[in-house]
């Protein structure tokens, strides 16, 4: 039901020894590396069109490292109906320096306190980037990606945007997950793969 395609370039980032970890811990899900050379490790559109050749899914959910799905996130994909082709959350919860090191070490677990942390203190983006939704969190069919792939610009924000804008202009408005809010855990002054310091 669930299978983790991971884009990564190996070597860069302790990746190889998370998926080796997840592995041991939760034997039956499938997750399938796709490691990429390093003069690929910000080209996302890349990343994203060549890993999606290898995904086995209806559905494909582009989700980036730093993001944490509520814990029913699943249940409520499954409650879209059959028309719908390209679904997002509402928004997205940027968690605090604080919060994110206690996620990190272990000291929280969360999905175990998910609503708390979503209510807590940091800032809200509720349906950001003009409404258009953006790869923090973008869920579609596996044959709209295949028509309309990702574009491999410099910055990967703007692939972001530009596939989020086409998917829309062509099969209209995205389905929203309303009320369903994602957690994204702070980087700054990090060398967190794919991300630069803003601190």
């Amino acid at each position: 039901a669930l299978e983790v395609v991971i884009g990564y370039v190996p070597g860069i980032d302790a990746t190889d020894d998370l998926i080796d970890s997840m592995r041991r811990a939760y034997p039956a899900l499938r997750i399938v590396r796709m490691p990429f050379s390093e003069d690929h490790a910000r080209a996302k559109g890349f990343m994203i069109n060549e890993s999606r050749r290898i995904a086995a899914g209806d559905w494909i959910v582009l989700l980036d490292a730093d993001i944490i799905l509520p814990p029913d996130f699943f249940a409520r994909m499954e409650t879209v109906g059959d028309d719908a082709h390209f679904v997002a959350p509402d928004g997205r919860k940027m968690l605090t320096p604080d919060d994110t090191a206690r996620v990190l070490l272990g000291q929280v677990r969360p999905w175990e306190c998910f609503e708390k942390l979503a209510a807590g203190a940091g800032e809200y983006r509720f349906r950001e980037a003009n409404r258009v939704p953006i790869g923090f969190c973008q869920c579609v069919r596996r044959e709209i990606l295949k028509k309309i792939p990702y574009q491999e610009l410099d910055h990967f924000e703007a692939s972001d945007w530009w596939f989020g804008h086409s998917v829309i202009k062509e099969y209209g408005p995205e389905t929203r997950l309303e009320g369903v809010v994602v957690l994204h855990l702070d980087h700054g002054g990090s060398q967190w793969y794919g991300a630069f310091k803003h601190m």
